[in-house]
């Protein structure tokens, strides 16, 4: 079981919170929290704060633009497929706030390899040097 701290947004407490519902809107369900030492309720911050779109279109949009879409393309990428309709514009200021971000962990990311790693039709044996070998 993964027990998550829960900080107050307004008084920074983290102790006396309670779950307090849901809060609906377009981007879905966000669970809310009472602060019972100052007596309010607030959904914390999951990085996509004051967001109206989904975090999958957004998360999307910067998966196409990396893989070389224009903006205008994946713009007419979600049009095609009606998951929205977003101008050039709206997904060029998605990139620029969430990419930088997500490269950032991405480069935090370090692969465990148990030995071997295929490629394609291909196994490759990696023998792990030590520090006498040079």
């Amino acid at each position: 079981m993964v027990i998550t701290m829960v900080e107050c947004i307004f008084c920074k407490k983290s102790n006396n919170i309670v779950k307090s519902g849901f809060r609906y809107n377009q981007t879905g369900k966000k669970q809310k929290y009472l602060c019972k030492s100052c007596n309010r309720l607030f959904v914390p911050n999951d990085g996509f704060w004051k967001m109206k779109t989904k975090p999958e279109l957004i998360a999307e949009a910067i998966s196409c633009k990396k893989r070389g879409m224009s903006y205008k393309e994946v713009s007419d990428h979600f049009k095609e497929y009606d998951k929205a309709k977003r101008c050039p514009t709206t997904i060029f200021n998605w990139v620029n706030k969430y990419g930088s971000k997500l490269k950032i962990f991405n480069n935090k990311q370090k692969p465990e390899l148990s030995g071997k790693i295929n490629i394609d039709e291909f196994v490759v044996n990696i023998k792990k040097r030590s520090a006498l070998d040079g």
